[in-house]
């Protein structure tokens, strides 16, 4: 009986923890694309992933003009 709680508790803290890292690769590559701070983009990824990915993904890109 202990064991499968344990087991359960271990499965949530893999799908949290995976839900993190996809959190950090999300944002974080959506952040080099719209030419902002893929790190820190990285860090709010992995603190709060599912409101960083809906917010990155609502963001307009920083347009970075060509200097002669």
């Amino acid at each position: 009986m202990i064991l499968s709680q344990d087991v359960e508790q271990l499965g949530l803290m893999l799908l949290v923890l995976g839900l993190r890292i996809a959190g950090i690769v999300v944002c974080s590559n959506k952040a080099k694309e719209l030419n902002r701070n893929s790190v820190g983009w990285g860090f709010f990824g992995f603190f709060s992933p599912i409101v960083a990915m809906i917010w990155i993904q609502f963001m307009k890109p920083i347009i970075k003009f060509e200097e002669k």
